[in-house]
């Protein structure tokens, strides 16, 4: 039984993930910020702390004796340049040093697929091995920052550090889930048991994606870390395009829309 602790824990992900977490005989500290709830708390293995991501003292007495933090708490989407400065920068910036000062010896990081959004889609790269960032959005660009931080805390300090390009997650179970482009809630279980359990060391970047049929993206770099995916959305997929693809594949960029001249850099949505 390991000690994991989660930021973000009121989030969508956090939420799919804890159950199965609890169910593989893991106990949890719940991070999350004050005021906020967390639903479906089970005492007996899970700890609530409240605490803002910014704070490294709160944070580093809540990690505290883990063996993995898993960093979800950010802004999710495109908002000003400021808030995502605050919240998804510094906020990751406040949880490596945490975890540096927790004495933790592993560390999942949360980044996106939009780090890497005008990467085009027939890119070898994206075949085989893992593209350099190439962000669509402010948001985007703080993820690649995200990447960044794990590089140096690992180099540095020696911590396992994974960042994760998720791409796009989702319950099957309650929407029609992207054909190439889906994480489903197990597979990211998955992941986070990789990153527990994996021998490598040093700044990894893997793929967030399920094993999908018409998936874009290389599985290698996660299955050099341990982590195998076993969901296909092809498995799940009700009246989708004949191609399987996404708005991604389509526009030729990774980034689908949000490459677009129309999106507008700073407001949630683009302006849409």
């Amino acid at each position: 039984m390991a000690l994991l602790a989660l930021t973000g824990a009121a989030g969508r992900i956090a939420t799919a993930v804890r159950p199965r977490l609890r169910a593989a005989g893991h106990r949890l500290v719940l991070c999350e910020a004050a005021g906020v709830p967390v639903p479906d708390v089970d005492t007996a293995v899970e700890r609530v702390v409240a605490c803002d991501l910014r704070d490294i003292g709160a944070q580093a007495e809540a990690f505290a004796g883990a063996d993995l933090v898993v960093h979800l708490g950010a802004f999710s989407d495109e908002q000003s340049w400021a808030d995502l400065l605050a919240v998804n920068v510094d906020g990751t910036r406040a949880v490596c040093e945490a975890v540096r000062l927790a004495g933790v010896p592993r560390l999942l990081l949360a980044s996106s697929v939009h780090a890497a959004g005008f990467v085009p889609v027939d890119s070898p790269a994206l075949r085989d091995g893992m593209p350099l960032p190439a962000p669509d959005t402010y948001y985007g660009v703080t993820k690649a920052t995200l990447e960044a931080l794990g590089a140096l805390y690992a180099a540095r300090f020696g911590i396992t550090v994974v960042s994760a390009r998720i791409m796009t997650f989702a319950d099957a179970a309650h929407g029609q889930p992207s054909r190439c482009c889906w994480l489903s809630p197990d597979d990211m279980t998955r992941l986070v048991l990789a990153v527990l359990t994996t021998a490598t060391t040093g700044h990894r970047v893997v793929w967030g994606v399920s094993r999908n049929t018409h998936r874009l993206v290389d599985l290698s770099p996660g299955l050099a870390i341990g982590f195998d995916p076993q969901d296909d959305a092809e498995a799940y997929a009700r009246g989708a395009a004949a191609d399987g693809t996404g708005p991604e594949s389509r526009s030729g960029l990774l980034g689908g829309g949000f490459t677009q001249p129309d999106y507008r850099l700073g407001e949630p949505h683009g302006g849409r």
